[in-house]
């Protein structure tokens, strides 16, 4: 997931039967956007000349109803994270960065950096986090995007897992 770049995105699944697969592609720029939007005004299309209005897609599932769940405030959700940092390339970057991290009770569990060849001497740096409740790595990601070592806010991904 490190070297997905620009308009590129990636998922990662990992599966009991199958195990870990990637899907990789373009997901913003020109022609993804505009293949979106033709895809919508062919569906409007649809829509009008057959007269339908307030068209609600069908679940995937035929459930008549549902059971009630509780929703947890996205502050106290509890994931791995993924993380991308752009920050100047010189001394202590990685160590302020760690340090703020540790004190919002967010632990590291691997890093990677690139090298200095990116944008005259802007790196990369791509980390994996421990398990950390969501509120503390936004106040931490706050924090660190104030720096200013720092070139671009900072990019995160939840990792979500299950026993399957």
């Amino acid at each position: 997931l490190s070297n997905v770049n620009e308009a590129f995105n990636a998922v990662f699944v990992k599966t009991e039967d199958v195990g870990p697969t990637m899907f990789y592609g373009k997901g913003a720029g020109m022609m993804p956007t505009g293949s979106a939007v033709v895809a919508d005004i062919v569906s409007l299309s649809r829509n009008i000349a057959n007269h339908v209005t307030h068209r609600i897609p069908v679940p995937p599932y035929a459930a008549v109803s549902l059971p009630a769940i509780k929703i947890t405030p996205v502050q106290e959700i509890v994931s791995k994270y993924y993380l991308r940092f752009s920050a100047i390339d010189k001394p202590g970057v990685l160590s302020k960065i760690s340090g703020i991290l540790g004190r919002n009770s967010i632990s590291i569990y691997s890093v990677i950096q690139k090298g200095r060849h990116i944008l005259g001497g802007m790196v990369q740096i791509f980390m994996l986090t421990h398990e950390a409740k969501e509120a503390d790595l936004q106040k931490a990601l706050k924090e660190i995007d104030r720096l200013s070592m720092m070139k671009k806010k900072t990019m995160f991904i939840r990792i979500e897992e299950s026993e399957l």
